[in-house]
């Protein structure tokens, strides 16, 4: 039976890690010829080093790196700051800094950041659109730094491939958006903060809700926000479930919006793009409701998501997946959701009050 090339690096610990006792029995020298050899050290024999080096590629003893990265730093004598132990942030954004002016982004960066120092990591980025940035040549990079870890920012505008191979490191991505390779992903749960939204404009008195939302957008959240949109205008009767506004890009919603919503007798809409002041022209009477609130100050209405618990999860989950030597593309990845929160605004005040946020343009 063929093997499945995908789940590959899994085997080593779903059957049982070699130590490098048993490569040591395999070649038949000491476990500490092993350890030297495996490091390149001068004092291990041309000939040995490749008998030792040919018995841990048939045996498949893989060095745990991390146990790696600690023991370098006992060994280094105490007047050496050992080095910190990195992890990778990869962003792929033009220019290359583009990222730091989204909020989300912003916010997961810092979180996650925090809670590897807290792991005894360092994050450090590295850009996947740098012009003299090739794919071998970052890979070559991480390896020679020791880099065993790897963190996916968020993908920007409709992208959701990335052109790496992560066969020798671990792997994890912020947010749903990398789809390509097949990786583990923490994400807001954006399928229920649809839910919640559209409950919350109910309670507020709100009759007719409304969803606008870029097509990219849908697409690159697996249509979550609007399923959970569909599935929560089902406790309505039929007359009260309204089709969403979905253009192609994000910069199509402000000249559709209103026709839309003097369409369909709209009184709120919940909104996706993360610049709520595109929709600010909308009349005053409409509620507006964010799927991604930047802050809890109270102008804007909407889920506020939990950026800092998704940035922990993911670098405890990209931590944990290095300790097992769980590396490259999986053929099943999980993908973990945290739950975001309702956050009342004056932009949705309730039906039949003029918002206070957002005001429409004169």
């Amino acid at each position: 039976m063929k093997s499945d090339p995908t789940v590959s690096a899994r085997i080593p610990f779903a059957v049982g890690r070699v130590s490098m006792r048993e490569v040591a029995a395999q070649a038949g020298v000491s476990r500490s010829a092993v350890s030297l050899a495996l490091q390149q050290h001068p004092s291990i024999p041309a000939a040995t080093r490749a008998r030792i080096e040919s018995a841990a590629a048939q045996l498949g003893y893989r060095k745990n790196p991390l146990v790696a990265a600690l023991m370098r730093s006992r060994r280094a004598p105490a007047t050496i700051v050992p080095a910190q132990a990195s992890l990778a942030f990869f962003t792929a954004d033009r220019p290359n800094d583009a990222w730091r002016d989204i909020d989300t982004v912003r916010q997961l960066h810092s979180a996650a950041s925090a809670r590897a120092a807290q792991r005894g990591f360092r994050l450090d980025e590295f850009s996947l659109t740098k012009t003299d940035m090739r794919p071998k040549r970052l890979a070559d990079l991480l390896k020679a730094r020791g880099v065993h870890g790897v963190l996916v920012a968020p993908l920007p505008g409709d992208q959701s491939s990335i052109d790496f191979n992560f066969t020798d490191f671990a792997v994890v991505g912020l947010g749903p958006s990398v789809q390509n390779p097949a990786i583990d992903r923490v994400a807001d749960d954006h399928y229920r903060s649809a839910q919640i939204a559209f409950e919350n404009a109910l309670a507020l008195g709100y009759r007719r809700i409304g969803l606008a939302l870029p097509a990219y957008a849908s697409r690159r959240m697996g249509h979550r926000w609007w399923s959970g949109f569909l599935v929560a205008q089902q406790s309505l009767p039929q007359s009260r479930r309204l089709p969403a506004l979905m253009p192609e890009t994000r910069d199509e919603l402000p000249s559709l919006l209103n026709a839309w919503i003097a369409r369909h007798r709209l009184d709120a809409v919940i909104f996706s793009i993360r610049d709520p002041e595109l929709l600010g022209h909308a009349p005053r009477e409409i509620g507006l409701i964010s799927l991604a609130v930047a802050d809890s100050g109270g102008a804007i209405a909407g889920i506020r998501q939990n950026t800092d618990l998704i940035g922990i999860d993911a670098v405890d989950l990209l931590v944990e997946k290095a300790q097992r030597w769980e590396t490259g593309a999986l053929r099943s990845p999980r993908f973990q959701l945290v739950a975001g929160a309702w956050n009342g605004g004056l932009s949705a005040p309730g039906a039949g009050r003029p918002r206070q946020a957002l005001l429409a343009t004169p």
